[in-house]
């Protein structure tokens, strides 16, 4: 599994993973890959963003929170689109993406095929810059 550029957030610790997706959100300069939810397939997910996020000095990072509800109160904050945070919030998508900008940019939903393509399409929407 592909897991050097990734900060696993902590299950036991509800405000230490708010902490740590906090300071990733605002404090580094990253296209930020989210990943939501637990289980072989989501671990999969983690380890294909991390191939995709590059060399060290690539400014891609992924984030594996295994618990939506620890992390809510810091996705209520994003910026970005309304609809694309209602389906980060309600619909149980397998991850999100936020852009240079910090805003929400991409959702991969519940019932889509997270393929080698659609994980290189949403770092990339997290790339543009408008």
């Amino acid at each position: 599994m592909e897991f050097r550029k990734t900060t696993v957030l902590p299950l036991n610790d509800a405000q230490e993973a708010q902490r740590l997706l906090r300071k990733l959100i605002n404090d580094e300069p990253y296209v930020l890959f989210v990943v939501l939810g637990e289980g072989l397939s989501r671990e999969q997910l983690v380890s294909k963003a991390g191939k995709f996020a590059g060399l060290e000095s690539d400014l891609k990072w992924v984030v594996w929170a295994r618990s939506l509800e620890q992390v809510r109160p810091e996705i209520e904050k994003l910026k970005g689109d309304a609809q694309l945070k209602n389906k980060v919030l309600t619909a149980s998508p397998q991850a999100f993406v936020l852009s240079f900008a910090d805003e929400l940019c991409d959702v991969i939903e519940q019932n889509e095929a997270a393929n080698n393509v659609r994980v290189v399409k949403a770092y990339l929407s997290g790339q543009k810059i408008s």
